[in-house]
């Protein structure tokens, strides 16, 4: 297992044994990480060992309602800041930052994937919103990719 996943569970259980609420800044990194190893199998099913193992830190009732709402919160302000930062009036700008809001995107995914495999669904309308933003990113993902493309020709 990567060691920013094993910090971030490490993490989690620290808090819930602690019997502090979990709060989504508490379930980030552990998100991030675990959906990037998803993504590392490419569609595969995940392992259950670390599905288990996570879903382990969870025994009571209470528990898994305060990991749900940690989650749900940590998802909800992830697509929020996703959805918000691809404004047509802010993709115009000639300063406007691509690279971190692809990269935003990227570890929205990653949040994505993780809930999924735990079980979270994000609700339909917010997977819409995402999807609007994206294809509001789209033409503006090509003009980036393209020029990046042509320096990777060998020159003639």
């Amino acid at each position: 297992m990567n060691p920013e996943l094993e910090q971030a569970l490490k993490h989690v259980q620290s808090v819930l044994e602690s019997g502090r609420t979990l709060h989504r800044q508490d379930v980030r990194p552990l998100l991030i990480a675990f959906g990037g190893e998803l993504h590392l199998i490419n569609g595969a099913e995940p392992p259950e060992t670390w599905v288990q193992r996570i879903q382990g830190l969870l025994g009571s009732e209470e528990k898994r309602e305060n990991w749900n709402q940690a989650v749900e919160s940590e998802l909800a302000l992830a697509c929020a800041e996703h959805i918000h930062a691809v404004d047509p009036r802010y993709l115009e700008l000639p300063n406007y930052d691509f690279a971190y809001t692809l990269q935003a995107r990227e570890r929205l995914a990653d949040r994505l994937r993780a809930a999924r495999a735990l079980g979270i669904e994000p609700s339909e309308a917010l997977l819409e919103q995402v999807e609007a933003a994206d294809r509001r990113l789209e033409p503006f993902r090509r003009k980036i990719e393209e020029p990046q493309e042509r320096s990777r020709e060998p020159e003639a």
